[in-house]
Formats: structure tokens, C-alpha cells, sequence
């Protein structure tokens, strides 16, 4: 090999060859890097997007219910004496006196056996009624599902006869509901 020769192996084919395999070798790694970084990028939309599907099926599920949540959030708040009253005016009309008579409606002022375990805001009920079990018991049913924070802390059903009217035999039912207010939301 003469000395004109040498430096053109030496710097017009070696250099530019190894030159394009330092390239060739760095745009491999680089292809490499970026397939990891798009496939780990790809499979977190994957995630994402099974996300927002499962938020658009519990938001179907969960769309019809909340006004009656927004309801229950309002009962929960509302003065349950008024709200116990207010059923029980909407619910006796229905009967006649012989059927369904409410003898007596008390806000006792003491907490009571449960109160005094609760540290929240309450009220006690007790009502009385005299008739016969099937509209007694839809009263108290009226109740304890319109006010889902009445607890039914007493029930007491005596029969009795009265001496007035030919010997007819009726129920007298005495219950006492506690009832706790809804804590009002901090700002």
C-alpha cells in the first residue's frame, strides 16, 4: 500500500464506516427507547380509557339515584318532629276513626335509652294509635321508610275493649322513635 492509498482507506472508508455504525448502532438504541416509551404510554390510555368506560357505567348506574339521594340528604336535615307530624297528617285521612285514630303525638324533651349514647342532635317522638294492625302497621311503616334516621327505640301494642260501643275490641299501639339530624357539611 503506497502512502497516497493508506489515508484514503483510512479516513475516506473506515472513518466514514464506523462513523455510520456508531450512527446505525444509536438510531437502533434509539428506535428501542422510543418503542418502550410508546408501548408503556399505550398501555396506560389503555387503562385510561377502561377507566372512563367504567366511570360512564357507575354514572348510568348512579344518575337516576341521586335525586332521590339529594331527597334523603334533605330529609336527613329537615326537623324530624315537623317531618314526623307531616307524615302521619298525610297518611291518617286515608282511614276512618274505627280503622286508624292517633290518641296521642309527645316531643319528650329527655334524650332516652339511645340518645344518650348518640353525641348528635336529636329528637324524640312518641306517638300513640288506636285501630287495627293492618293500618298500624302501615303507619309505622310510612315512617320508618320516609325518615331513614328514625330508630324505633320503644313499641308497645295492648288490646282493648270498649264498654261504649257493643264491646268492640281494638289495638292501642304506643311507640317512641328517636331521630337524629344530619350534621351540617363544613365549608
Amino acid at each position: 500500500m503506497s502512502a497516497y492509498t493508506r489515508p484514503i482507506l483510512r479516513y475516506g472508508l473506515i472513518m466514514p464506516a464506523m462513523f455510520n455504525c456508531l450512527l446505525l448502532g444509536g438510531v437502533i438504541a434509539g428506535v428501542s427507547k422510543l418503542g418502550a416509551v410508546r408501548a408503556e404510554k399505550a398501555e396506560l390510555y389503555k387503562e385510561q380509557t377502561q377507566r372512563l368506560a367504567a366511570m360512564k357505567k357507575l354514572e348510568e348506574v348512579l344518575a337516576p339515584k341521586r335525586k332521590t339521594f339529594q331527597d334523603q340528604k334533605a330529609l336527613l336535615k329537615a326537623d324530624p318532629g315537623h317531618l314526623f307530624t307531616r307524615i302521619l297528617d298525610t297518611l291518617l285521612p286515608k282511614y276512618k276513626e274505627i280503622e286508624l285514630e292517633r290518641s296521642g303525638l309527645v316531643f319528650p324533651l329527655d334524650r332516652g335509652r339511645l340518645g344518650r349514647q348518640v353525641k348528635t342532635d336529636l329528637a324524640r317522638v312518641k306517638s300513640s294509635f288506636q285501630g287495627g294492625l293492618g293500618p298500624m302497621q302501615e303507619a309505622l311503616l310510612q315512617v320508618e321508610s320516609l325518615m331513614p334516621q328514625a330508630v324505633l327505640e320503644e313499641l308497645k301494642i295492648t288490646r282493648k275493649t270498649d264498654q261504649l260501643l257493643n264491646q268492640r275490641e281494638f289495638l292501642v299501639m304506643e311507640m317512641t322513635h328517636t331521630c337524629w339530624k344530619a350534621a351540617e357539611e363544613k365549608k
